[in-house]
């Protein structure tokens, strides 16, 4: 097979994806606010930093299992191996998660409702534009170990 064929036929990279939905949320918000709660205040602050603290020890979690077992956490490399351990025990995507998590965190920062719609448009993209195609590229290339997997782990939470 083509090394630069290699992988997963994805959309577009999906921390780019996220920040396009954290960037329109902005947009949406600048012309049409929809604020989630009446004022700002330290409990929707703590709310978001907690999602973004989450977030990120999901992402390092993941990251550091992939390269333990030896592939790479990026969608344009190769898949060496299935990872079933850590997080991976719970969710077939969690760094997908975090980076829903980090946009919902934004919702708070920004007292918007805009990037919860915009967590939705994520989701779906992510959905149909990633995990799909990924799924598409690790079942032919695993076979029964990957369809084992999937009947084992959910595909989200």
């Amino acid at each position: 097979m083509n090394r630069k064929m290699d992988r997963a036929k994805i959309i577009a990279p999906p921390p780019l994806l996220g920040v396009a939905c954290i960037a329109l949320a902005f947009l949406a918000r600048h012309y049409k606010p929809l604020p989630l709660f009446s004022s700002g205040g330290p409990l929707q602050i703590g709310l978001g930093v907690g999602l973004c603290v989450i977030a990120a020890i999901i992402i390092f979690i993941a990251r550091r299992q992939m390269v333990a077992q030896g592939t790479h956490p990026n969608p344009y490399r190769p898949t060496q191996s299935i990872v079933v351990t850590s997080v991976y025990r719970f969710s077939r995507n969690p760094i997908y998660i975090a980076f829903l998590l980090v946009v919902l965190a934004f919702a708070f920062f920004a007292n918007s409702l805009w990037f919860i719609v915009t967590d939705g448009l994520l989701f779906c993209l992510l959905h149909f534009g990633v995990v799909k195609r990924e799924e598409n590229y690790l079942a032919p290339r695993f076979g029964d170990a990957y369809r084992e997997y999937c009947c084992q782990v959910r595909r989200w939470i």
